[in-house]
C-alpha cells in the first residue's frame, strides 16, 4: 500500500504516539454508543458524593467542596466530578477528577493538516458550523483506509450538573418565540442558539459555540473551547503487513511505501465547551473566566467570587480562594488530597480506577468477551476518618431484539464489529463498604446483576436469535447492611424500553417482596409530544430512547395487600392520554384498591 509523504509521517507520528494515547477498536467502544441513564441512586447521608447508576452500576463521584449562598438561584460553587475508566477525562489539579461544570462534548478526529476538531460534514468553513449547521462530522480517509463517523464518533452531547448527560438532537420546534434561530435541542425541552467561540479559544480552533436555553429560562453561554487526548481508532491492516511502524523505503514515485504498524491508527480528541456565562430569566448571571484551558475565576452579578492559582509542586496542585478561606488540591505520593480550610482533608485513592481501559473482543459475536482484568477497587477517605472502599467488575449488558448486521473489514474482509451491540461492557460497581470512627462493624451494599439477556432479531433459530420467549428485560439487585434486597427490573428490548424502570421489588427474597412498584410509560410517538420529538444525528445505538419522550403514564404500587394507582387520565380529546406537547401530564386520575 502507497501513501503520500505527508499522510505517512503524520501516520508514523501517530503510531510514535500511540504508546501515550491508547488504541481502541470499534467494540472496545460499544459502551459509549449506548446513552441512556436510568435511576440514579445518590446516597448523600455519607457524604462521599457516589451516584450510581442503578440501570448499569455506572459510578459517579461528585464531591462539592464551595457553595457560596447569594440572592439569586445560580450556583458559585466548585464541585468535581469522578468517572471511572475514563483517563482522559480527569485532570483538574494534574488529578483524576474533572471540575463539574456545563460542558457541550464529543469525541472527533484529529488529523495534521486535517479538519481539527468538532467539525460536521461539509466542505471549506462550512466543515466548522458545528451549530447552525448542525450534523454528524465527515468520514475520514487516512492512512488508506476510510473510518466512518459511527466508528470513531459517539455523538454529541451537552452535560448540566444536577441534570445529566443530553444528545444534542437536530430540530427547532417547541424553541422560544424570541425571534432568534435554532438549530437544535434537547430531549428535557431545551433549544439551542449559536454564539461565536469566546476569545480565550487558541488557534487553530474555529467556529461556534452553543447557548443552551433551558425550560426555566436559564441559559449557558457554552463557547470556550478545551481539546483533550482520546484513544486513537485502530483498524486491521490487510495482510501481510506484520512490519514495523519505524520500516520506510522510498518507491519509485517519490511517495513513502510503508506498512505503517500492525494496525491503521486514527488519532482522535475530545473537544469541550466550557461556559464562559450562565444567566437566569432575571437577568442575574455569572461569569466564568479562562486561560486556555484553566479556569482562572467565577464571578456572579452578585458579587460571589471564587478565585483558582495553579503549582507546578505536587503537594499544591490548585489553590482556590474565596474571601479569607482557602482550599488546596495536590498530591501525597499516589493519593489526592484536597485541604479545607480548617485544616482536615479529603484523600482520593482512585488513580489506578481511573487509568484503567476496559477492552472487548473484536468480531461480531453475539455474545461478546472481554480482554481485561478485573478492575481496581477505588477508596475515599473523609475528613471525618470515615472510608469507603468501591470495588467493580466488568459485566457483560445485554440488548434484546437488534437488528442484525455485521461489519466486515474492508482489508481482512473478516468480522469486524456489529452495527448495533447485542451485548457491551460497563465497569459496574459490586460493592460499598464504609468503615470509620464510630462504626462497630463495616457497612456493606452489595450489587448483583442478572444475566445479559441479550439477542438478535433474526427471525431464526441460530444462536443468539431472539424467541417469542425471550426476555425483554435486565435484573438489578441491591443489599443493603441490614440485609434487605431490592430488585429493579429494566427494559432491554432496542427502540422500546431500553433503559427504562419497569418493577422496584423491596424486601425481595427471593420469590416475593414486600412492596412492589411497576412503571406503565407512553409510547414515544404518540400525540400530542411525540411529533416534537428531536432527531438524532448518531447513525448507531440507543438513539430512539435519546430522541423520544417516554413519560410515565401509570404507576402501581402494591404493599400489604392494598394497591394504589397514579395514572395519567385518557379521556382527553385527540390523544391517547392527557399530555402536553412537552410529554408533561395535564390530568392526572389516583385509585386505590380493595
Amino acid at each position: 500500500m502507497r501513501f503520500g509523504k505527508k499522510c505517512l509521517m503524520a501516520a508514523a507520528l501517530c503510531s510514535l504516539a500511540s504508546a501515550a494515547w491508547g488504541q481502541v477498536s470499534v467494540p472496545d467502544q460499544y459502551d459509549r454508543v449506548i446513552r441512556y441513564r436510568s435511576e440514579v441512586v445518590a446516597f448523600g447521608v455519607e457524604g462521599f458524593g457516589d451516584q450510581i447508576d442503578m440501570g448499569s452500576g455506572s459510578l459517579t463521584i461528585v464531591q462539592v467542596d464551595i457553595d457560596l449562598p447569594g440572592n439569586n438561584g445560580l450556583p458559585v460553587r466548585v464541585a468535581r466530578r469522578f468517572v471511572p475508566a475514563d483517563k482522559y477525562a480527569g485532570g483538574f489539579a494534574a488529578g483524576s477528577f474533572d471540575l463539574d461544570l456545563p460542558y457541550a462534548h464529543g469525541i472527533f478526529a484529529y488529523r495534521t493538516g486535517g479538519p481539527l476538531g468538532w467539525t460536521v460534514a461539509g466542505s471549506g468553513p462550512g466543515i466548522y458550523k458545528r451549530c447552525s449547521s448542525f450534523y454528524h462530522p465527515p468520514e475520514i480517509y487516512f492512512q488508506g483506509v476510510i473510518y466512518t463517523p459511527p466508528e470513531y464518533w459517539h455523538g454529541n452531547f451537552i452535560y448540566i450538573p444536577g441534570v445529566g448527560d443530553q444528545e444534542m438532537l437536530s430540530g427547532s420546534l417547541l424553541a422560544p418565540s424570541d425571534g432568534l434561530s435554532y438549530r437544535s435541542r434537547l430531549k428535557n425541552g431545551a433549544a439551542i442558539r449559536c454564539v461565536p467561540l469566546d476569545a480565550e479559544t487558541s488557534a487553530p480552533y474555529l467556529g461556534e459555540g452553543f447557548e443552551v436555553v433551558m425550560p426555566d429560562g436559564t441559559i449557558y453561554t457554552l463557547n470556550h473551547m478545551v481539546v483533550r487526548d482520546q484513544e486513537m481508532m485502530k483498524k486491521r491492516i490487510s495482510a501481510p503487513s506484520p512490519l514495523s511502524s519505524s520500516t520506510m523505503a522510498f518507491a519509485g514515485s517519490g511517495d513513502f511505501t510503508t506498512n505503517v504498524a500492525v494496525d491503521f491508527l486514527l488519532p482522535r480528541k475530545e473537544v469541550r465547551l466550557y461556559p464562559t456565562r450562565v444567566r437566569d430569566r432575571f437577568g442575574n448571571f455569572v461569569d466564568y473566566i479562562w486561560d486556555a484551558g484553566a479556569l482562572l475565576r467565577i464571578v456572579a452579578s452578585d458579587g460571589r467570587r471564587i478565585d483558582f492559582a495553579y503549582s507546578s509542586t505536587a503537594a499544591q496542585r490548585v489553590t482556590i480562594t474565596s474571601g479569607t478561606r482557602t482550599w488546596v488540591y495536590g498530591h501525597s505520593g499516589s493519593l489526592e488530597q484536597v485541604t479545607l480550610p480548617d485544616g482536615s482533608k479529603w484523600t482520593y485513592d482512585l488513580g489506578a480506577l481511573r487509568s484503567y481501559e476496559l477492552r472487548s473482543g473484536d468480531g461480531c459475536s453475539v455474545t461478546p468477551y472481554v480482554r481485561s482484568a478485573a478492575p481496581p477497587a477505588g477508596t475515599v477517605i473523609a475528613p471525618t476518618g470515615a472510608t469507603a472502599r468501591f470495588t467493580f467488575a466488568n459485566v457483560v449488558m445485554g440488548r434484546s431484539w437488534v437488528p442484525p448486521g455485521c461489519f466486515y473489514d474492508e482489508a481482512t474482509f473478516e468480522p469486524s464489529y456489529l452495527l448495533e451491540p447485542v451485548g457491551f461492557y460497563r465497569v459496574a460497581v459490586t460493592s460499598k463498604t464504609i468503615t470509620g470512627p464510630g462504626l462497630p462493624a463495616p457497612l456493606v451494599w452489595s450489587y448483583g446483576y442478572g444475566p445479559a439477556n441479550g439477542c438478535m432479531m433474526t427471525g431464526g433459530a441460530g444462536a443468539g436469535s431472539c424467541t417469542a420467549s425471550s426476555p425483554t428485560t435486565r435484573t438489578v439487585t441491591v443489599t443493603d447492611p441490614a440485609g434487605t434486597v431490592t430488585r429493579r427490573t429494566y427494559g432491554n428490548r432496542y427502540a422500546s424500553n431500553e433503559g427504562l424502570l419497569l418493577k422496584t421489588e423491596y424486601g425481595w427474597n427471593g420469590s416475593t417482596a414486600l412492596s412492589v412498584v411497576e412503571n406503565e410509560y407512553g409510547d414515544g410517538l404518540a400525540a400530542p409530544y411525540g411529533a416534537y420529538g428531536g432527531g438524532s444525528v448518531r447513525m448507531r445505538g440507543d438513539t430512539f430512547m435519546t430522541s423520544y419522550q417516554r413519560p410515565i403514564r401509570r404507576v402501581s404500587t402494591t404493599q400489604q395487600g392494598r394497591t394504589l394507582i397514579w395514572q395519567v387520565a385518557s379521556d382527553c380529546t385527540g390523544a391517547p392520554y392527557c399530555f402536553d406537547a412537552y410529554a408533561r401530564p395535564t390530568k392526572i386520575v389516583k385509585t386505590n384498591s380493595p
